[in-house]
């Protein structure tokens, strides 16, 4: 038994050592794999900086280019500012102009006549719908003047009541 115990303990160890070769194959194979990745990593960072100094070299010149450009601006309006322009109206220029003025005229005239009209008509609308609101309702419609005028007597005649209330009371108290 003890051969045969022996031959099995041999057995397991090879077999454990196979296993054990199998996870260090496995894990050789992604730590390959991690060092490839790094290098790929290394070499994107590496052109990252790259384009980064050369987009930094660009903005420097676009830089440049602006200050030039609005230099330029700022040299022709100047040069502008001195020019002279001499202007000829002719008589069928100025008719075009006139012409042009009293459409426009006419055009705003017509236009506030139009408004005018809507108006009046939307305030005749509201009227009729205010006329036939009230004659369908019942009730009583008081103006504001006579509102308030109805609420002061009131409050008036409720504190006389309390007042005669409070004399009715201390008489009461008084027996």
């Amino acid at each position: 038994m003890s051969k045969y115990n022996n031959l099995v303990e041999e057995i397991d160890k090879q077999e454990e050592v196979k296993e054990q070769k199998a996870n260090l194959d496995n894990e050789l194979q992604l730590l390959k794999q991690a060092i490839s990745d790094l290098h790929d990593s290394i070499q994107k960072v590496e052109k990252a900086r790259k384009d980064g100094t050369d987009m930094v070299i660009a903005m420097k010149a676009a830089t440049d280019s602006m200050d030039m450009a609005v230099f330029a601006f700022c040299r022709a309006v100047t040069r502008a500012e001195a020019t002279v322009l001499k202007v000829e109206m002719t008589d069928e220029c100025l008719t075009t102009i006139q012409s042009a003025r009293e459409k426009l005229i006419q055009a705003e005239t017509d236009f506030l006549a139009n408004h005018r009209r809507l108006q009046l008509q939307e305030f005749r609308d509201q009227n009729e719908e205010i006329k036939s609101f009230i004659k369908s309702c019942q009730g009583v419609f008081l103006s504001p003047k006579v509102f308030w005028w109805w609420a002061g007597i009131s409050y008036v005649t409720s504190l006389y009541s309390l007042w005669c209330i409070l004399q009715l009371h201390l008489q009461w108290l008084k027996y």
